[in-house]
């Protein structure tokens, strides 16, 4: 799929385009192989500033329902929506090529990864199913007469780079090397001292 394509897909003409939450959700809930390169395209094309609402606004609805007692998924969730947040806060080439990278990447574990063991109890049924599917059953649990219990050990395989964060933070900060010229050095050469 390109970029023409995945507008289409999303009823959008460019880039730019993609401001409502709808079109974020279908971004990340249609079932469909975007290729990396086709979305860091999409990314690089959006406002930075709309970009990192729009990931915030989906992160803050999938973590309603995460299921109560599950402390390590929403914390891991929520983490990963920091970690976005602050590159695409970022608005550089290079943290919009990082939230491009770990977007795909949390795609791809998300909606096409089975890694969620739901035992569907009214069934008497056990399948391997992905996160976004175990979501949307505990979602839907009010309206069903379906009794879930899920198993989230295998979400755990999800590892988000400490380094990314830190990155993402300093362009966030505006940091700029020449900012510690203007700074004292702590360090003290011994032989100064002498």
């Amino acid at each position: 799929m390109d970029l023409e394509e995945l507008l289409e897909k999303l009823d959008i003409e460019s880039p730019a385009d993609l401001v409502y939450f709808e079109q974020f959700a279908d971004l990340m809930e249609s079932p469909i192989d975007i290729p990396f390169e086709t979305l860091g395209l999409l990314i690089e094309g959006m406002d930075p500033i709309v970009l990192a609402e729009l990931t915030s606004g989906y992160f803050e609805d999938i973590l309603q329902f995460v299921p109560d007692g599950e402390d390590e998924v929403y914390t891991l969730l929520y983490n990963i929506n920091t970690t976005l947040q602050t590159m695409a806060e970022g608005g550089e080439d290079e943290t919009l090529r990082l939230f491009a990278e770990e977007l795909y990447k949390f795609r791809s574990w998300y909606l096409l990864e089975p890694n969620v063991l739901c035992i569907n109890h009214t069934e008497g049924t056990e399948e391997e199913i992905t996160l976004f599917e175990a979501l949307t059953n505990y979602r839907s649990k009010n309206f069903t007469d379906d009794d879930f219990v899920f198993d989230f050990e295998g979400v755990f395989s999800y590892q988000l780079d400490e380094y990314i964060v830190s990155l993402g933070s300093l362009y966030n900060e505006g940091y700029d090397d020449d900012d510690s010229d203007d700074e004292e050095d702590d360090y003290t050469d011994q032989d100064d001292e002498e």
